[in-house]
Order: C-alpha cells, then structure tokens, then sequence
C-alpha cells in the first residue's frame, strides 16, 4: 500500500508537471506569434513613412523646380507667382519636419538628402529675394573676410545673401569703420529690388546710428530714390537738399542737383503729396 501511494502521488506531480509543460507550450507560440504580428505592423508603419516621406520629397523637388523656371522667365506676374510657391514649399517643408521626425534614424541618406533639400530651399528662397537667415558658418570668421564676402555679394546683386551678411557684420562689429556702409548696404539691396518701403527703414538706421560715418551722402540719395518710389516727393526733395547741405565735397552733388530739380517739375500725377 506503501508502494501505491508513494507511486500515486508521484504519478499525480507527474501529470502536474506534464499539464504545466503543455500550458508553456501552447501558450508560446501564440506569445511568438503576437511578437511577429508587432514586429510586422512596425515594419509596415516604417514603409509607410518612408514612402510618404519620399513622396514629399519628390513634391519639394518639383516645386524647387518650379520656382527656378519662374525665376528664369522674370515675367510681369513673377511675384505673385513666387508668393504662391513660398506658400507651397513652407506647407511641404512642415510635413517634411513631421514625417522626418516619426522617421527619425531610419537612414543616414535620407538625412543627407533631406539637407540638400533644405539647402536648395534657401537657395531658392534667397533668389527670390527672401531674407532666409545664413547660417553661422557661413559667416567668415575673420572681420577681413567677412567685409570681403559682403561687398562681394552686393556687387553681385545677391540681396538675401547680402542682408545677412550685413546684419551679422553690424551685430559683429558695430563700432568698426565698415558698419555704416553694411547697414546702408542693407536698405540698397532693398531699393535694388524694389522694395522701397524697406529699403527706407534701413536708411533711416544709417542716420540715426552712424551720424559721422561716410555713408551719409549715398544713404541720402538714394533715400531720395525711395521716397520717389512711394511718390512722396517733397521728402525726396527733402533728403536731397541734406545732402547738399552737409555734404557739399561728395561725388554725389551733381547727380543730387540734377536730380532735384527734376523733382521740383512733378507734379500730383506722379506725387501724392503735391
């Protein structure tokens, strides 16, 4: 009976044992079978960031695209066209952020590419004449190189690039005997590109900042130039008069005096304030 027993009771955590061993074992292949359920759908979720990711991509590069051939044309409606795809690459460039950033690590490519796409995005928008900020290191570091780049850009007629090249200049070294000419080299870009508005604050800083500098006597003609622009010519006979007065050695003094007398003939055709 001693026998029985102990064999019973053996036999019973026997079959204990086997029943918890089958439970382990159904029960792991459905654990497995969940984990490769998980595993897919994030494959399948990655695919599909990648995919509209790449689809963005290709989007931005048509608009770049785009925007360039506007460029090239130069035609009458140029601005508002521009304007419309300003619009049209800020809306792609936030989805891109978006589906970059739920994408994040995915591949080291992807990332380059993405960077030359926003390099080629500035590049667009400053051709356009946006102001898009440099960034820092393409700022020279020396003073010299800096002074170099910015009378290089200006002489060339890239506004955006010139502006902030001067801003940074002014920032930089607001005491040095350059920053008057790089703030006045800001409102003439300005003027350059129509912007006359614009190009008149900038102006205005060089007088109120720089009074013994030596750009005052450009600054003020062309300030005449801008207010002319916005028709309000008794201020450009104003700014002309000034220049006459206080810079009577200036190279400018001809121009100004020719200039000012065409002025004097205006009348409210061509003046809103006559």
């Amino acid at each position: 009976m001693g026998i029985f027993s102990i064999f019973g009771s053996t036999r019973s955590g026997f079959a204990s044992g086997l029943a918890a061993l089958s439970l382990t074992l159904v029960s792991a292949p459905a654990c497995i079978s969940q984990m490769q359920t998980d595993i897919a759908a994030n494959q399948k979720r990655l695919d599909s960031l990648e995919d509209d990711l790449e689809a963005k991509r290709k989007e931005l590069e048509e608009a770049l695209a785009e925007a360039s051939r506007v460029l090239r044309r130069n035609s009458a409606d140029q601005g508002l066209q521009i304007e419309r795809i300003q619009q049209r690459l800020a809306t792609m460039e936030g989805e891109i952020a978006e589906l970059r950033h739920e994408s994040s690590g995915t591949s080291k490519a992807q990332a380059e590419r993405s960077l030359e796409l926003q390099r080629r995005l500035s590049e667009v928008a400053r051709a356009a004449g946006m102001d898009v900020p440099i960034d820092a290191d393409q700022v020279p570091k020396s003073k010299s190189a800096h002074w170099e780049a910015l009378t290089k850009a200006y002489r060339i007629n890239k506004y955006s690039y010139t502006r902030g090249l001067a801003r940074a200049y002014v920032e930089r070294y607001p005491k040095d005997e350059h920053a008057d000419n790089a703030q006045y080299m800001i409102g003439s870009s300005y003027l350059k590109q129509g912007q006359a508005a614009a190009a008149l604050g900038e102006f205005q800083k060089v007088l109120s900042t720089y009074r013994r500098g030596d750009a005052l006597d450009k600054t003020l003609y062309e300030m005449s130039k801008a207010f002319l622009e916005v028709r309000s010519c008794n201020d450009a006979a104003t700014a002309l008069k000034a220049l006459l007065k206080n810079h009577k050695r200036s190279k400018l003094v001809p121009e100004a005096k020719k200039d000012l007398r065409k002025i004097r003939a205006l009348g409210a055709a061509d003046c809103d304030d006559r």
